[in-house]
């Protein structure tokens, strides 16, 4: 079993630059990519017949939320050339960030090594950008829930959400009838935020939300490095040369950080400090054989799991020979947040049901959890 430390790239942006993204990932050596179908909000101007004291109106963008995997020493690199790419720099383009995770299964590759290392020299890129700290924030509610949630952080300027969906299983399964009082259906929602507005973004999250009722949801935060954050949250016709976001984002730059416009006076989260013994397990393998995967590690004592699809993209054989051709498949993504001393009992139970067969062709990966947040508290 391959175990490796990797930089986990995530891109977030409107269904139509994703065949740029892909592109560009061919020409860099990012052989395969995993993606799953979302959307961004903002909220939309007010029309001149919309009286005054009426909320506006929120704004969908359908999204694509694509996963690349890089070795750690190209993740700046990579970044730039994916940012660059789609212009993602610009407001209301999307977001692109990247954290540390490790990669375990058989035969797990996601780049090409040979055309990765052998395109490196191009990579450097003049680029006055650096990947920034940020916190992720993950949010699990009903489905149905997550609007009201998202459109308290744009009307209090905190983020741009990103909206998905997927579906909740075991703790659910454990209830027996009562498992009717607790919808199936779940909407996922990622906030990218600076470190120093974290906190309050959970707070708010939790209250508004309702977290600390059992089966309202789940909340945790995940410490990532941002290059370019998407901060277009009203969708207005612009009136001056360069628009709010445009310079928010260059005061940032002449900063060096995000922390001249944070919102909360609480006390910053301390990043440096060792995460509460928790551990983001995410289990990938093909559609249709989860079920026996996140069973074994409801088994094995973890608390519940999250299930999304994803399509993966990967060469595939060309009958003149050579991997030219490209082919998307259906895979299954569970994820699980874990105390950190089951993470070899729970890792052992999968891989005895055959997540690593060639059948399943799944792999684990896993990464660092700060804070998690259920009814039974932090």
């Amino acid at each position: 079993m391959k175990r490796m430390d990797v930089s986990r790239i995530v891109c977030i942006a409107d269904v139509r630059l994703t065949e740029r993204l892909e592109a560009e990932a061919d020409r860099i050596g990012l052989r395969e990519t995993w993606s799953t179908r979302g959307k961004q909000v903002a909220l939309k101007a007010r029309s001149v017949w919309q009286p005054f004291g009426r909320r506006l109106p929120m704004a969908e963008s359908p999204s694509d939320i694509i996963r690349f995997y890089v070795p750690r020493q190209h993740e700046r690199a990579a970044m730039i050339r994916l940012a660059a790419a789609a212009d993602l720099y610009l407001p209301g383009r999307g977001s692109v960030y990247a954290e540390d995770v490790a990669l375990i299964g058989d035969g797990v590759q996601p780049w090409d090594e040979e055309k990765l290392c052998a395109d490196q020299p191009s990579w450097v890129v003049e680029n006055r950008m650096e990947p920034a700290p940020y916190d992720m924030i993950y949010c699990i509610v009903q489905r149905g829930r997550g609007g009201e949630l998202a459109r308290t952080m744009l009307e209090m300027g905190l983020c741009v959400p990103i909206v998905s969906f997927g579906e909740g299983m075991g703790m659910r399964d454990r209830l027996g009838l009562l498992r009717i009082t607790i919808p199936q259906e779940k909407e996922i929602l990622l906030f990218v935020v600076p470190p120093g507005d974290s906190d309050f973004v959970m707070d708010v999250a939790v209250r508004k939300a309702n977290l600390h009722e059992p089966g309202n949801g789940f909340l945790c935060r995940v410490p990532v490095r941002a290059l370019a954050v998407n901060s277009r949250m009203h969708l207005d016709r612009r009136k001056h040369v360069a628009t709010m976001e445009q310079v928010i984002s260059t005061l940032d730059q002449l900063r060096g950080s995000t922390d001249w416009r944070r919102m909360s006076a609480a006390a910053r989260h301390h990043r440096g400090a060792e995460p509460e013994g928790l551990v983001r397990f995410t289990l990938i393998c093909e559609e249709g054989t989860s079920s026996a995967h996140v069973r074994a590690a409801l088994d094995a004592g973890a608390g519940g799991a999250t299930l999304s699809l994803l399509s993966r993209r990967a060469p595939a054989p060309h009958e003149g020979g050579g991997e030219v051709a490209m082919a998307s498949r259906a895979r299954e993504c569970c994820d699980l947040v874990i105390p950190r001393a089951l993470k070899e009992r729970i890792e052992e139970a999968v891989t005895r049901t055959g997540l690593f067969a060639e059948s399943s062709g799944g792999f684990i990966e896993t990464g660092i959890v700060y804070d998690a947040i259920t009814a039974a508290g932090r």
